[in-house]
């Protein structure tokens, strides 16, 4: 239970600090978790609750990972048969640093263990969140051809919960990808409508550094 709270509150604090585009918050929050893994050497779960935290701050930039810490993540998900919440956190907030020629694999697995509903609900809501994070970073990193077959397996799919979030995400990131400026016009249209200034501020971070690419 304590591991679950712990990720719970990270998860939370992560994603207040990357709307916010807090990189000195973030620095605190990396340099206290290294603080407490000297003593806490081999706590697999403190060494990713740090490695989500770097990620976060390599999003602010859409920087990559080195390749020994990919290795490390693809070999952590390498080992996974049976998706659980903890396992899609992880992936949600590490994909952008990892190059998703090593990732795309694990969407068809994900989506079957999904619609085959093995999943526990808390697990199922963070399907649809970790689709659309890794098609944004397939987007960033311009792997056209991963972007291509990973709409083609996501944008049939539906969310009990999350959907109407999951649509406007798809619309937007489609827009982007097809340089589409009424999809991408549309996807604002929809989320200024229903004041939902969070995503507008996810929306304008992505769509500022994509246009300087």
């Amino acid at each position: 239970m304590k591991k679950k709270n712990s990720l719970s509150l990270l998860k939370s604090e992560l994603e207040q600090v990357y709307l916010d585009q807090n990189k000195i918050k973030l620095q605190k929050i990396c340099d206290s978790i290294a603080l407490m893994s000297i003593n806490r050497p081999g706590d697999v779960s403190l060494r990713h609750f740090f490695l989500m935290a770097k990620s976060t701050m390599y999003h602010l930039d859409f920087n990559m990972a080195s390749s020994s810490i990919q290795q490390e993540l693809t070999d952590y998900f390498f080992g996974i048969e049976h998706w659980q919440y903890y396992d899609l956190c992880l992936l949600f907030f590490v994909t952008n640093m990892i190059s998703v020629e090593h990732i795309q694999a694990y969407v068809t697995d994900i989506i079957a263990q999904y619609m085959h509903k093995i999943m526990s609900q808390n697990t199922s809501r963070m399907v649809a969140p970790v689709l659309i994070m890794i098609l944004e970073s397939s987007i960033m990193q311009h792997q056209h051809r991963i972007t291509s077959d990973l709409l083609a397996k996501i944008r049939h799919l539906t969310f009990t919960q999350q959907d109407f979030e999951f649509q406007t995400w798809l619309l937007f990131l489609e827009g982007i990808f097809e340089d589409d400026t009424q999809k991408i016009s549309d996807a604002y249209d929809i989320i200024k409508r229903l004041h939902i200034n969070t995503t507008k501020l996810l929306f304008d971070h992505i769509l500022s550094h994509y246009k300087i690419e």
